[in-house]
């Protein structure tokens, strides 16, 4: 389901509990999200800008007695939406559970979000299908290069499942 860089949607998240500047968006996701992720001020108001000409986000301009004019930014019903369905859908690239993945358990504790527990079943089925395919490979690939890296693939593959079916899942039934 993902058809947008994640950082479109950690902005979207972002903007889920009310509207923002631009630099209030971007220390709230500085201070959220410091250890896996990151987003410069300039690549935000791009972000901003291209969300907006997609109508996800709205913005206005808004008068300040003692200080220069600040744009405020806001989610329309389709930002919201879209939202939501990124939120709610698996990872399908292994290599997207250490960033995209992890935004998604932020914003599900952070907004409050029900179904968490949906979200881990579905992330794991996804793994358990990948993790079938490379079995499958492995079992019929003779060079041992080939081999040690499948092998490789399936014990990355297993310590995800182990950390789905432990600590996320005990970190989504505890902010259920």
């Amino acid at each position: 389901m993902k058809t947008k860089p994640s950082s479109e949607y950690a902005l979207l998240g972002a903007l889920m509990p009310g509207e923002k500047h631009g630099y209030e968006i971007l220390k709230f996701l500085e201070e959220s999200l410091v250890d896996f992720w990151s987003i410069s001020s300039s690549q935000l108001y791009l972000v901003l800008k291209k969300l907006e000409s997609r109508g996800l986000v709205a913005s206005a301009v808004q008068a300040q007695e003692s200080r220069p004019s600040k744009r405020m930014f806001s989610l329309t019903v389709e930002g919201r939406q879209e939202f939501l369905q990124w939120v709610q859908s698996p990872v399908v690239h292994v290599r997207d559970l250490r960033i995209e993945f992890l935004a998604k358990l932020f914003f599900y504790e952070y907004l409050a979000l029900p179904e968490g527990a949906a979200l881990i079943r579905a992330q794991r089925n996804v793994l358990a299908k990948v993790r079938g395919r490379i079995a499958q490979k492995q079992t019929r690939e003779s060079g041992r290069f080939q081999q040690t890296m499948l092998d490789f693939k399936l014990c990355t593959l297993d310590a995800w499942i182990r950390w789905l079916d432990g600590p996320a899942a005990t970190f989504i039934r505890e902010i259920s």
